[in-house]
């Protein structure tokens, strides 16, 4: 499966597979655009998780509206989170 991010106004787009490591993710931002500003973490999933359970959205670079986040693993991943609080 494959995490998306998607703005819903403008359609800039990001997408990599959950486990891709956090550098490969930096370097395809910085080589090949769009740069989103994500959370701390070892994988593009641990990325995203932080940015939104520390800030709760996720901003377009292009327009600044809030992108769409899809995955059904981060879904899961959310939950597991909830459920140990």
């Amino acid at each position: 499966m494959v995490i998306e991010l998607d703005c819903p106004r403008c359609h800039c787009h990001f997408a990599a597979e959950p486990q891709t490591p956090a550098g490969e993710v930096w370097d395809r931002m910085i080589e090949d655009g769009p740069w989103f500003a994500l959370g701390d973490g070892e994988t593009f999933e641990d990325m995203i998780f932080t940015a939104l359970t520390s800030r709760g959205v996720i901003l377009c670079p292009e327009c600044g509206d809030s992108v769409a986040v899809s995955e059904e693993s981060l879904g899961r991943a959310a939950m597991e989170l909830l459920a140990s609080w």
